[in-house]
């Protein structure tokens, strides 16, 4: 009797534990997709999604240890929070808020990189076509409403600037390029995904961006194997840069190129002037504020090059730190790529870590909330089988070299040398 009782309480607790595993995944489904359409709303929407899910993950244990797994982790957000203190040393109140605001979007990042799997990813990069779809609907309806009374404008749709806009769609192209290759059945909504973004993109007048999806759409297919259509891409990118040129009205902004260079290099020059000031912590986020007004600089938000706003902002020491995280987040994927780990999702990711490269020289596009929260999303594919990386993969890793560094022939001299 006291046996049949034990074996059904062990009954009971088994299937409590696996009811709330089971609910414990769908929740997690669920808080993704809110955070991928939130992504598409207005910044002060999204901005409230990722602060509730970091608040969420920092006050329960077991959340944070899931999302710091990576001892890596927890540095950067302790660096973000270092740089908001800097910020507050010299008044730069704004600054100090997108540190914590970049804090928060790291925890969220990383918590949802925690318990990622390939068909929650999916899942939540098929939203993302969706809703920006929808966001072309919104760019064109601005666009037809403002155009009698301003011809030039260029529409913004749910976000909160033209280039943020931009951005996002370099990203929602390649990702539904992504999807035309692992998801084929759906290819024609994915090419008519592309091709509302490519309106949604002309809409914008970024010429940035168009050069940055450009580049990232040829390194994308070169490191797909498909280097013809690379070429062929890219000769009709330079094809299009061309006739821009010979026909700048059917191209937007390029007759006002000359005018934008010369914004740009009086940005940059106070920029420099600005890292020359503050060479080894800098001023905290957003500093171009401070630099402007110091050196009667052209009044803007940021310096417009993602290399000098970071040098700006967070200093030499900064840049080091942040160069580091990223080589060994890099030296990651990579070893993902050559195991064959995920191959297509590293492919996207790497695509668009190549756009915001290129875009980086013009513009400081992914220092904002939607934008980098949809690149944190591409970016959680890499917690998809990781611990098979680190652990598995490593570890036989180190078992070849071994098995190599044995088997080599060694005479006395040798031996002594090594």
């Amino acid at each position: 009797m006291a046996e049949g009782k034990e074996i059904d309480t062990i009954f009971k607790q088994e299937t409590f534990d696996f009811v709330s595993m089971k609910s414990n995944k769908d929740l997690n489904g669920m808080l993704v997709l809110f955070l991928t359409v939130s992504i598409f709303l207005p910044f002060y929407v999204s901005m409230a999604a990722v602060v509730c899910i970091a608040f969420m993950t920092v006050i329960n244990y077991e959340k944070r240890a899931e999302a710091f797994r990576d001892p890596y982790s927890i540095g950067i957000v302790l660096f973000f929070l270092f740089t908001a203190f800097v910020g507050q040393v010299y008044n730069n109140h704004i600054g100090s808020a997108y540190s914590l605001f970049a804090a928060a979007l790291l925890v969220c990042g990383f918590y949802i990189r925690s318990f990622m799997t390939k068909q929650l990813y999916d899942q939540a990069m098929d939203t993302a076509c969706l809703c920006s779809v929808a966001c072309v609907v919104v760019a064109v309806l601005q666009k037809v409403s403002t155009f009698a009374t301003q011809p030039s404008f260029r529409p913004i749709s749910t976000f909160t600037n033209a280039n943020y806009y931009a951005t996002i769609i370099e990203f929602v192209v390649l990702i539904a390029l992504y999807r035309i290759i692992t998801n084929a059945q759906n290819r024609k909504f994915y090419f008519l995904v592309i091709g509302c973004n490519l309106v949604g993109l002309y809409l914008s007048a970024s010429i940035s961006a168009f050069l940055a999806l450009g580049v990232a759409i040829v390194a994308f297919l070169f490191l797909k194997g498909k280097l013809r259509m690379a070429v062929t891409i890219g000769a009709c990118g330079l094809v299009m840069a061309m006739m821009s040129f010979v026909l700048p009205e059917l191209f937007p902004r390029v007759a006002f190129i000359d005018q934008s260079w010369d914004q740009r290099m009086n940005i940059w020059l106070t920029a420099i002037k600005g890292i020359q000031h503050r060479p080894f912590f800098g001023e905290g986020a957003a500093a171009y504020r401070l630099a402007c007004d110091e050196f009667f600089g052209y009044k803007t938000y940021h310096a417009h090059n993602l290399y000098l706003d970071t040098l700006l902002n967070f200093g030499l020491t900064g840049t080091v730190v942040l160069a580091g995280y990223l080589y060994i987040q890099a030296k990651e994927v990579l070893l993902r790529f050559r195991n064959r780990i995920c191959g297509n999702m590293n492919v996207l990711l790497a695509a668009c870590s190549s756009a915001i490269l290129v875009h980086g020289f013009t513009d400081v596009t992914i220092f904002w909330g939607q934008t980098a929260m949809l690149f944190l999303l591409i970016f959680s594919s890499t917690g998809i089988n990781a611990s098979y990386v680190t652990k598995g993969v490593r570890a036989s890793q180190r078992l070849a070299m071994a098995a190599r560094y044995l088997e080599q022939p060694r005479s006395g001299a040798a031996f002594y040398k090594n």
